[in-house]
C-alpha cells in the first residue's frame, strides 16, 4: 500500500514538472523575442466595432493580414487546413510597413531592409488565383488592464492605434507596445 502511495505522489510531481516547464518554455519564447527580435510598426485597423472588445483584450486588425493568392511565390501546401505563409515586410519612406512579398516557403534572401513574418492561413486550396488570403500572426489579440479595454476602442475609430512589433529570426511576433499618435499606451515588460 504504501509503495502505491509513493508511486502517486511520484507520479503526479512528474505530471506538475512536466506542467511547470511546458509554461515556462511559453514565457520564455515570448520574452526573447521581445528582447531581441527586430522592432517595426504597423498600423492598426478597426475591427467590426460589435465584436472589437471581448472582456479585457482588444481585437487588432493589420493591413498586412490580406494578401491575395496571386502574389504568393512558392509551392502552395498539399494539404488542406492551416498553412505557413511567410510574408516579407519592407518599410516606406513615410515610415509605415507593407509587404513586398509573400512565399509559402520560408525565404533566405530577403533584400536589405526586409524583415519576414510567419503567419496562417486556411482556404489556400479552395482560393483561386485571383482570391485574398487572410493571415493571422498571432497579434491580433492584446490583453490590456481590466476596464481600459474601451478607451483604446474609442481611440480606435477615432485615430489609428500604431501596434510596436518584435519579430525573431524565424519570423514569430509578439507586440510589444500599442501607440497612439507616438505616445505608448501600454508597453509589455520583458519579465
Amino acid at each position: 500500500m504504501i509503495f502505491k502511495v509513493n508511486r502517486l505522489i511520484l507520479l503526479g510531481a512528474v505530471v506538475a514538472i512536466l506542467q511547470s516547464g511546458a509554461l515556462y518554455a511559453m514565457v520564455a519564447q515570448r520574452a526573447s523575442i521581445l528582447r531581441s527580435g527586430t522592432n517595426l510598426t504597423l498600423l492598426t485597423e478597426p475591427v467590426d466595432p460589435h465584436d472589437f472588445l471581448r472582456g479585457d483584450y482588444v481585437t487588432l486588425g493589420y493591413g498586412i493580414a490580406t494578401i491575395e493568392a496571386n502574389k504568393v511565390t512558392g509551392t502552395p501546401p498539399t494539404s488542406t487546413g492551416f498553412a505557413d505563409i511567410y510574408v516579407a515586410l519592407k518599410q516606406a519612406d513615410d515610415g509605415s510597413w507593407g509587404i513586398s512579398s509573400a512565399s509559402w516557403q520560408k525565404r533566405e534572401d530577403l533584400a536589405p531592409g526586409e524583415i519576414q513574418l510567419r503567419g496562417r492561413t486556411s482556404g489556400y486550396a479552395n482560393a483561386a488565383i485571383y482570391h485574398d488570403l487572410h493571415i493571422q500572426y498571432g497579434i491580433e489579440r492584446y490583453y490590456v488592464p481590466e476596464g481600459e479595454g474601451r478607451v483604446i476602442e474609442v481611440q480606435q475609430r477615432e485615430r489609428r492605434i500604431e501596434a510596436v512589433i518584435a519579430v525573431s529570426p524565424s519570423g514569430d511576433a509578439q507586440i510589444r507596445a500599442l501607440k497612439n499618435n507616438g505616445e505608448v499606451l501600454y508597453e509589455e515588460p520583458i519579465y
